[in-house]
């Protein structure tokens, strides 16, 4: 299965209830670690799906380039890391000439006062440009299967997510050559933000769209999880 870049790269990204974290006091690396494992994606989420090999592949000089260059359109130095996100497996599904993959990543800001100024600026209108910039250049420079990637497009959108800051989608196109035939691929990403966490569900399909029903089921599953573990910071 073809897939996309991840969204932690793209975004500077139960029936027991985990206790909160004292307001103010960022969280620990154990209670990020215990929240990402509660909320996260498993294979039993994604019946007829299997878990990818996971792909350890370094960043090259020009896409650390790409990175600080979308960091700097942001508004930020350019010169920084952002912390990991805790991502589940990708988990992918193949049939006949389609192909279609899911995953999900739980990142954290220092407070939840970050995490929602972050949010406001992932839906801005000027991120919208920072970020086609940068994947239509991420995009160009790469090629998936062998195939060369083209016509790169991104569309914005803002999914409900009640008991949460506010939710917010990306829905990216491209079109692969494929023996000179444009084949196209979509990547959708799905994310909230809670308390200081953002979750994001991330979901690709070859020729069609990831199913918007399943896509809406796994995201609501997220939101579900997350509520039931509140953090505060």
């Amino acid at each position: 299965m073809v897939s996309g870049p991840s969204s932690s790269a793209i975004v500077t990204q139960a029936t027991t209830t985990a206790p909160a974290a004292p307001q103010g006091r960022p969280l620990t690396a154990a209670e990020e670690r215990a929240f990402a494992h509660a909320v996260n994606l498993t294979a039993e989420d994604v019946p007829g799906f299997s878990a990818a090999p996971k792909e350890h592949a370094a960043e090259t000089p020009a896409e650390e380039a790409l990175q600080r260059r979308l960091q700097r359109c942001l508004g930020g130095s350019g010169s920084g890391r952002a912390k990991p996100a805790l991502s589940s497996e990708n988990f992918t599904r193949r049939g006949n000439v389609l192909g279609q993959s899911v995953s999900s990543a739980v990142g954290f800001a220092s407070s939840a006062a970050q995490a929602s100024a972050e949010l406001a600026q992932l839906r801005s209108p000027h991120t919208r440009v920072c970020l086609s910039g940068y994947l239509e250049a991420l995009f160009r420079s790469k090629r998936f299967g062998g195939a060369p990637v083209q016509r790169v497009s991104i569309a914005q959108g803002t999914p409900p997510a009640p008991g949460t800051a506010g939710g917010f989608g990306w829905r990216i196109r491209a079109e692969l050559l494929v023996r000179g035939l444009p084949v196209p691929f979509y990547l959708d990403i799905l994310g909230f933000v809670f308390g200081p966490s953002e979750v994001t569900l991330q979901s690709a399909g070859v020729l069609v769209p990831f199913p918007a029903g399943a896509q809406e089921q796994l995201f609501s599953l997220l939101l579900q999880r997350a509520r039931a573990h509140p953090l505060s910071g």
